[in-house]
C-alpha cells in the first residue's frame, strides 16, 4: 500500500505530461494541415513561356511519360532550343569590355558578388550556429527538469550535426570561390572584374 501511495504521484506526473504530449501533437496536426491548405491555395501555374529560365537546372519526375506526335515533339524542341539561347546568351552592352571567351565584366562582377555572399552567409550561419550551441549548453546545465534536459540535449546533437553541415558547405563555397578567380583570370578576365570592391 505505501508503494502504492509513493507512485501515485509518479503515475500522476506521467498522465499529466502523455496529456501534454497528446494536445502538442494536435496543435502540430493543425498548424500542419494549415500550412498545406496554404500551399495549396498559392500554387501557381507555370507557361512555357516562362519555362525558359527554369531551364538551368534539371526537374526530377517521377510521372510516366505520355506518348506524344514524334513530329510535335520536334517543333516543341526546336522552340525550347531557341529559348535557350535567348536566356542563356547574355549579351554584352556594345561598349563594354569582355574577356576571350565572350564574357562581358557585369557577368564577372555578378558571378563573383554571389559566390563572395554565399561564403560570407556560411561564415554568418557558423557564427549562429556556435551562439545557439552556448545558449543550449547553458540551459542543459541550469535545468533541473530531467525531461527538459533530455530535449536540450537532442538539440545540442542536432546543432553538431548543422555545424558539420555548415563546415562542409563553407569549404566547398570557398573552393567554389577559388576556382572562379582562377577561371576569371584563365579568361583574361581584368583584376577589377572580380575584386572585391565595386568601381
Amino acid at each position: 500500500m505505501k508503494r502504492l501511495a509513493a507512485l501515485l504521484p509518479i503515475i500522476f506526473l506521467i498522465a499529466m505530461l502523455s496529456a501534454a504530449y497528446a494536445q502538442s501533437l494536435a496543435e502540430l496536426a493543425n498548424k500542419e494541415k494549415e500550412r498545406r491548405q496554404e500551399i495549396k491555395d498559392e500554387s501557381k501555374v507555370i507557361t512555357n513561356a516562362e519555362a525558359a529560365k527554369y531551364r538551368s537546372s534539371p526537374a526530377a519526375t517521377a510521372s510516366v511519360p505520355a506518348e506524344t506526335d514524334p513530329e510535335a515533339e520536334a517543333e516543341e524542341g526546336e522552340k525550347e532550343d531557341g529559348m535557350e539561347t535567348e536566356a542563356s546568351s547574355e549579351q554584352p552592352q556594345p561598349d563594354e569590355p569582355v574577356d576571350f571567351q565572350g564574357r562581358p565584366e557585369s557577368f564577372w562582377r555578378k558571378t563573383m558578388a554571389e559566390a563572395r555572399k554565399r561564403v560570407k552567409d556560411l561564415e554568418n550561419e557558423a557564427n549562429v550556429l556556435v551562439l545557439k550551441q552556448n545558449d543550449l549548453q547553458n540551459q542543459f546545465y541550469r535545468e533541473d527538469d530531467g525531461f527538459k534536459r533530455e530535449w536540450i540535449g537532442r538539440e545540442i546533437q542536432k546543432t553538431f550535426f548543422e555545424q558539420d553541415q555548415n563546415k562542409e558547405n563553407l569549404a566547398k563555397a570557398k573552393d567554389a570561390l577559388q576556382d572562379l578567380e582562377k577561371e576569371a583570370r584563365k579568361s583574361g578576365a581584368l583584376p577589377g572584374w572580380i575584386s572585391a570592391k565595386n568601381p
